[in-house]
């Protein structure tokens, strides 16, 4: 009952604050991530992952330019960007104030930021994935175009975590496909041919260091975002 209790003061909070999506996931789901990037590798005791998000507006992520229109450096990438960077910035107010609630609970917790995550550019990994862990979470699965795709807005959003060792009981997964019969937008329209066809190993296939160049060139991409159906409210 304390679980649950803590769960739901948790989840109120995470909406007061401004979060769309709330869900949780035990560190134990994640045993499985590259070693120096697992939740116990910055929090040795730690027991569960709050994962939150906040969704992009669809007009700003719609101006997005495709095709033959993201030849060059847009003044529309640049807004996008700016959109994206904002969201990540609110999220990082949200994502600290829910660690210090729980500092304050006597736990400890660690806020794997949204606007930046350790990220190695060269092959875009992060201290801690915060698409794996909202996937472990049930927030959604993983799309063909390497991002999280969730029920509710598509990869229309962006996430951040924390990491505490408090005990909360985790939420139920996804098991959907989400890409059964999109015929392959994301991987048809990647200006940097960078998505193939998934196999059977993996959700997705990606090729990192190819998209991680294309975006040293620009100020950013999100292709493969607007154009999933999922997210697109003009496609529902």
């Amino acid at each position: 009952m304390e679980e649950l209790s803590l769960k739901n003061d948790l989840r109120n909070l995470s909406t007061r604050l401004g979060a769309d999506l709330f869900a949780v996931t035990s560190v134990d789901r994640l045993e499985d991530a590259p070693k120096g990037h697992r939740p116990r590798d910055v929090l040795p005791d730690a027991k569960s992952v709050i994962v939150l998000a906040i969704k992009m507006l669809d007009a700003q992520t719609d101006i997005l330019p495709v095709g033959d229109d993201s030849v060059g450096v847009s003044p529309r990438q640049d807004m996008f960007r700016g959109h994206s960077n904002f969201i990540s910035q609110e999220l990082d107010r949200i994502g600290y104030s829910m660690a210090r609630f729980l500092e304050r609970k006597g736990f400890k917790a660690y806020h794997q930021m949204a606007s930046t995550g350790g990220v190695d550019q060269r092959y875009l990994i992060g201290l801690l994935s915060l698409k794996h862990m909202a996937v472990q979470a049930g927030l959604g699965e993983f799309g063909r175009n390497g991002l999280l795709i969730t029920p509710e807005f598509g990869p229309r959003v962006r996430l951040t975590a924390v990491v505490t060792n408090a005990e909360i009981e985790p939420d139920s997964l996804l098991s959907e496909d989400f890409c059964s019969s999109c015929n392959n937008l994301c991987i048809l329209s990647c200006p940097s041919k960078a998505l193939e066809e998934k196999d059977q190993n993996s959700p997705y296939k990606i090729n990192k260091f190819a998209c991680s160049q294309y975006l040293n060139t620009k100020p950013t991409c999100g292709v493969c975002l607007k154009v999933c159906p999922i997210g697109n409210q003009r496609a529902r």
